[in-house]
């Protein structure tokens, strides 16, 4: 008999106790007690009572977790003032937070999602950023060839759609192309399964990279399982999205204050120069000139 079968066919105090352990041990879920709330008792009133406490410290324990693990990390990349390496962090803190093996990091160029983070922990693969490794891999096109739109793709579906995209098997997922995700893993005997693919959207709604996840590791058997929705992760994608935005707004600012700066240095030399040609000086030694050339023709 399962231990589901047990509590279940426990005696309504038996079961409140254990909820009270699940609590405790901070794995209450409210359909523990959902038969017995609906009783109407005093052990429903309890039972309602009880849900009603445990949904209050699961919430509190959840915003504890967010605190302890999300804000420095966020404090961290704020902070960052080295490019490469605030993509890195964003990608292996991701990993970190969804125990996922590896991770895949794009920035919106034009209209393509470029390869810029590449991590895989059991292949020991590590691209982009400070590694001084190249990713040899193409920018995945959100448009086609004749104008449509590239959906077959999962990066550049959730760059298109703004929308996160869970796979639990991508060789079992239907509408989307993983001929090349197959051909990697035939290279490198690997197995690519679980799949989360998340749009980096800045504050103005405009996408501009790409966070892509595969395969989550259960903690406790290293199975790979699919990913779940997860408010550690949620917090730091907005963080981190906003770190990123902020880098990338920041050199946007500095190469248009660096283009200004050209374009007043042209500005202020063709001024000179015409402040120059235009000096009665200047004119007097044009003049000269011709009317040397001119001499020297008519010997």
């Amino acid at each position: 008999m399962s231990n589901l079968t047990m509590i279940s066919s426990s005696s309504p105090l038996k079961r409140i106790i254990h909820a009270v352990k699940a609590v405790e041990n901070g794995e209450y879920t409210s359909d523990l007690l959902s038969d017995i709330a609906n009783d109407a008792g005093d052990l429903g009133q309890l039972a309602r009572m009880l849900d009603a406490m445990a949904r209050s410290v699961v919430f509190r324990d959840n915003q504890l977790r967010l605190l302890r693990k999300v804000i420095p990390i966020g404090v961290s990349l704020s902070a960052e003032k080295d490019f490469n390496r605030l993509l890195e962090s964003l990608v292996m803190e991701a990993q970190a937070v969804t125990n996922a093996d590896a991770g895949t990091l794009y920035l919106m160029e034009n209209d393509e999602l470029k390869f810029v983070i590449l991590r895989n922990t059991s292949l020991n693969m590590a691209m982009g950023g400070t590694s001084g490794n190249e990713i040899p891999f193409y920018p995945v096109r959100l448009h086609n060839a004749d104008g449509s739109e590239n959906r077959a793709n999962v990066a550049s579906h959730a760059a298109l759609t703004h929308q996160r995209i869970t796979i639990a098997d991508a060789y079992q997922a239907d509408g989307f192309d993983f001929s090349g995700t197959k051909a990697f893993d035939a290279r490198t005997k690997y197995r690519s399964k679980s799949f989360l693919t998340i749009p980096l959207k800045n504050n103005d709604g405009q996408v501009i990279g790409v966070l892509q996840l595969i395969n989550a590791k259960n903690a406790e058997t290293g199975e790979i399982i699919p990913f779940a929705d997860d408010d550690v992760l949620e917090a730091l994608v907005l963080l981190a999205t906003a770190a990123l935005d902020g880098y990338i707004r920041e050199a946007s600012l500095r190469q248009e204050i660096a283009k200004l700066k050209i374009e007043i240095d042209e500005s202020r030399r063709a001024k000179q120069v015409s402040e120059i040609t235009e000096s009665r000086f200047f004119q007097d030694l044009r003049d000269k000139a011709k009317e040397m050339r001119s001499r020297d023709e008519k010997k």
